[in-house]
């Protein structure tokens, strides 16, 4: 990983954001970029005012907190809409990861719109860390969401790339095909004894390839990928998830991007999307 980019609206979400993105940095030897998008419909007058604030606030910022001073980081206010032109001004610095702070419900308004989060993720290539948490320490849980498909595999070794030192689990959600059980319990209590031990060896294979020292753990756990993965990060049990985005089309991609975006919107812990293969 050689370039970080992140970015910033000045709020506290944003500002978690670029402490994480900046340990991550310092961690890695990255280049670290901090970037702030203002509206570009703002009178021109309006506009370089406001590019001018920004631009003073983020030096403070940076002069004011030594985990960002030691890097030295670029800084960057581009005009625009923020989940159009924050892909185009990744992939033009050639950043490895975008990282961004958590979502902010916008009440009614998202009700009749797609969140802002999750077009944003729909719109890069790039690996994409969602910040919830204040970043006092590096990862030391990680839970990636497995389903065996390519997409988990992605998810799983960029999970690996960026927390190298954490606990890495591979969790598979089973969902009872005629439900009854309560979501949340270790599946050992309603799955069929081969079908769980196919899963196990399968599951135990993946985990080898995966590679890494401990080798990663698993839990097979009945519910909803969404709800188990939330459930991890309210328990206790992870301060990092990571998912794969599928690269399908139509409805099938719709509904299988859907729990990443779910699980990025409402999580209690930060959320690594990898992108798709």
């Amino acid at each position: 990983m050689e370039k970080i980019l992140v970015a910033t609206d000045l709020s506290a979400r944003s500002d978690r954001a670029v402490l994480r993105a900046a340990q991550l940095a310092g961690a890695k030897g990255a280049a670290l970029r901090i970037v702030h998008v203002v509206d570009d419909d703002l009178p021109a007058a309006m506009l370089q005012t406001r590019t001018e604030e920004v631009t003073d606030a983020l030096e403070a910022m940076v002069a004011q907190t030594p985990a960002l001073s030691e890097l030295s980081p670029e800084i960057s206010i581009e005009a625009g809409h923020i989940d159009v032109l924050l892909p185009k001004v990744a992939a033009e610095y050639g950043a490895d990861l975008l990282v961004v702070g958590g979502h902010r419900n916008r009440g009614m308004a998202e009700l009749l719109g797609t969140p802002t989060l999750v077009r944003l993720v729909r719109g890069t290539e790039l690996p994409v860390l969602v910040v919830t948490g204040r970043p006092e320490a590096p990862y030391a849980a990680v839970s990636v969401a497995w389903d065996f498909s390519p997409a988990a595999r992605i998810a799983g070794l960029t999970a690996r790339a960026l927390a190298p030192d954490a606990a890495l689990t591979l969790v598979h959600a089973w969902v009872e095909p005629y439900g009854g059980s309560p979501y949340g319990i270790d599946a050992a209590a309603t799955m069929p004894a081969a079908m769980r031990q196919r899963l196990e060896t399968k599951i135990a294979g993946d985990a080898a390839e995966l590679g890494g020292d401990p080798v990663p753990g698993q839990v097979i756990v009945i519910g909803p990928p969404g709800h188990v993965l939330r459930r991890r990060a309210v328990d206790g049990e992870a301060d990092l998830l990571a998912l794969g985005r599928h690269a399908r089309s139509g409805l099938a991609r719709f509904l299988l991007g859907a729990t990443a975006e779910d699980v990025a919107l409402t999580a209690d812990c930060d959320v690594l999307i990898a992108p798709p293969e």
